[in-house]
């Protein structure tokens, strides 16, 4: 098995289109969308990171993602809807780890967006990079249990659930339960 080095991959992290979406590197001039997402409770519920209280708190994760680019790290993508060339969310990977060839991926989409089956579309195309340029055979993503939204996005990307890992992660003050999914190189299309 070849082993790849994550700089060459993420080192020049390309676009990836889809029918309703751009897939691109994040901006400064993204802030402003991205507050209104990431300032919603509602959104940030059931995520590793407290809603942004300011555009400053956006700045900040978008100067965060800007630096892994910077540094040929493993990233994430901005999510932008082409009918209105409108920043909505992002998508990308949260770790790889090329001896084993296995990463994980992780996502978040504007309130405003949810139920239209984008996320879904989002998640497919990094699937496909992560198999296609990352080499993976194992591709994983999880949620806290109760976010159903979530596990439908891993469910109709065609991964399989794993189980549940109970009270795995301490966020927000409280202990909570998580849902595991995954897909093999050997079960695409299937």
């Amino acid at each position: 098995m070849e082993i790849l080095e994550v700089a060459d991959v993420f080192g020049n992290l390309p676009e990836l289109n889809t029918p309703r979406l751009l897939l691109r590197r994040v901006r400064l001039e993204d802030a402003a969308d991205m507050f209104e997402y990431a300032s919603d409770p509602e959104v940030t519920r059931e995520l590793t990171w407290q809603s942004h209280r300011t555009t400053e708190d956006s700045k900040e994760f978008l100067n965060y993602v800007m630096g892994k680019y910077g540094r040929g790290e493993v990233s994430e993508w901005g999510i932008v809807l082409r009918e209105n060339n409108k920043f909505i969310g992002m998508c990308g990977f949260v770790w790889w780890l090329p001896q084993h060839a296995k990463g994980e991926i992780g996502y978040v989409l504007s309130r405003k967006y949810w139920g239209r089956g984008l996320m879904a579309e989002a998640v497919g195309a990094v699937m496909d990079f992560g198999f296609d340029k990352m080499k993976l055979h194992r591709l994983q993503a999880r949620c806290n249990e109760p976010n159903t939204g979530s596990e439908r996005v891993m469910q109709k990307c065609g991964m399989k659930y794993e189980g549940l890992t109970r009270d795995a992660v301490f966020e927000k003050g409280v202990f909570k339960s998580v849902k595991n999914y995954s897909l093999l190189s050997t079960e695409r299309g299937k």
